[in-house]
């Protein structure tokens, strides 16, 4: 081996040891272990039994928040384009009415009358009211240790369809269910909303954006510079560290040593491979929990708006008695490698009973929860990277983003010796520690 060069074991082939991996390959002898057959983590690109190319989790990246993500993709000469029609549709799953953001004449034309309804202008001017007044409150410090629930209490604007849209919208960004957020700091979602300030926000119509050819274009094309040093289907039992080597000792007994290893892993699967963690590791690699998220491709419209009204997301909701539950639906042919007449739709968390011989696909991913446990830990994560050889990434340094991932990757690949042509910039966790002291 050349003076110099180390050998690393990368842990995990999400976004976060994809771009790990890239940027420290060749300059270090690496080898990256993913458990499934496939790369990628919750960039997911689903092949039809028709032919057809669907993005069922990321899919599209407001420019304002993804700085590093962009950065990595002109690094990879990947292009993007707009995501026509990426707006969002909210449909009672009792009362058959909603609010439909439909911008083109074929959904004006099926919302007829509601077009012009004054309510409708109301709830949306409500959620940006709203959003500027909780931000005032998180500004002065008036939201610490108070949940969403108690935020959106508070705040007169949030009433109706602007609470659900942005109850609905939460549930977008985080992948977590309504319950959930509901009961999640409120200073975390303000924050997440302040940095990705063009998600919520007339701006996303030309700030968000699709990557040209899916997520599978820039997964292969990190992929490529070093595929031949990734093992698939890898069943690792546990890792074994000392002051100057990592073991990874796989299910079989086959035991291989290297200089360093990355974890780019959920922190509670991190935790469980370390043979002995540190107290520390075991203080913040702990506190997270993890929302196991079902994700169904099908072709079952019983329980949508015709689909002229349906946008890129349709939350097909039920508030009854209080207790608001919301489903997530992709209407897939508004993503702009799908054909137009597509019929196909990605739900996640379903609320609602999918017709079985209209499912195509179904799976689960992994998302961490940001509670009043996890959330103050996370300007701390990067504290752990050296400790025993062993060094961490993923989307729970930040916001729980692709974003994220693709930053403490970097950081991780500096910190190995990597040159990275990104300006890192962590405000996400400048942010966070600022807010929680």
């Amino acid at each position: 081996m050349d003076r110099g060069k180390k050998s690393i074991a990368i842990v995990g082939g999400g976004i976060g040891g994809l771009t790990a991996a890239y940027y420290l390959y060749p300059h270090h002898k690496i080898r990256l272990f993913e458990k499934s057959n496939r790369l990628g983590g919750n960039a997911y690109t689903y092949v039809t039994q028709d032919g057809q190319y669907l993005d069922i989790a990321v899919a599209a990246f407001g420019k304002a928040g993804y700085h590093h993500f962009y950065g990595l993709l002109n690094d990879l000469g990947i292009e993007t384009r707009l995501c026509a029609n990426s707006y969002m549709s909210l449909h009672n799953m009792d009362s058959k009415e909603g609010l439909y953001l439909t911008p083109t004449l074929r959904g004006a034309v099926a919302q007829g009358r509601d077009l012009v309804n004054f309510a409708n202008f109301k709830s949306v001017a409500g959620l940006f009211v709203g959003l500027q007044w909780a931000f005032r409150q998180l500004d002065a410090g008036k939201l610490h240790y108070r949940t969403m629930e108690e935020c959106l209490q508070m705040i007169p604007a949030f009433k109706g369809d602007a609470r659900r849209l942005l109850v609905s919208a939460l549930c977008l960004l985080s992948s977590m269910s309504a319950p959930e957020i509901m009961a999640s700091p409120a200073e975390f979602f303000l924050l997440k909303l302040k940095r990705h300030n063009d998600v919520i926000s007339p701006r996303a119509t030309y700030s968000v954006r699709c990557v040209e050819g899916g997520t599978q274009s820039y997964v292969n094309a990190l992929a490529d510079r070093f595929r031949e040093h990734i093992t698939f289907s890898s069943e690792i039992s546990r890792i074994v560290r000392n002051e100057s080597s990592v073991q990874v000792v796989m299910s079989s007994g086959q035991t291989e040593t290297f200089d360093a290893i990355i974890l780019a892993l959920n922190a509670d699967q991190a935790l469980a491979l370390l043979d002995h963690p540190t107290k520390e590791e075991k203080r913040l690699l702990g506190a997270w929990k993890y929302k196991e998220g079902r994700v169904v491709v099908h072709r079952d419209y019983s329980a949508f708006p015709p689909r002229d009204l349906m946008q890129a997301y349709t939350f097909l909701y039920t508030d009854r008695e209080g207790k608001f539950e919301t489903s997530v639906n992709g209407a897939l042919w508004h993503e702009p490698n799908v054909p137009n007449d597509s019929e196909y739709i990605c739900t996640q968390h379903p609320n609602f009973a999918i017709n079985p011989h209209l499912i195509e696909f179904e799976t689960t991913l992994r998302t961490p929860i940001f509670d009043f446990k996890s959330f103050p830990v996370v300007p701390e994560m990067p504290s752990l990277n050296g400790t025993l050889n062993t060094f961490y990434c993923g989307s729970h340094f930040g916001f729980g983003l692709h974003d994220d991932a693709v930053r403490s990757a970097m950081e991780v690949a500096q910190c190995l010796g990597a040159t990275v042509k990104v300006n890192l910039e962590p405000k996400a966790l400048s942010a966070i520690k600022a807010l929680i002291g």
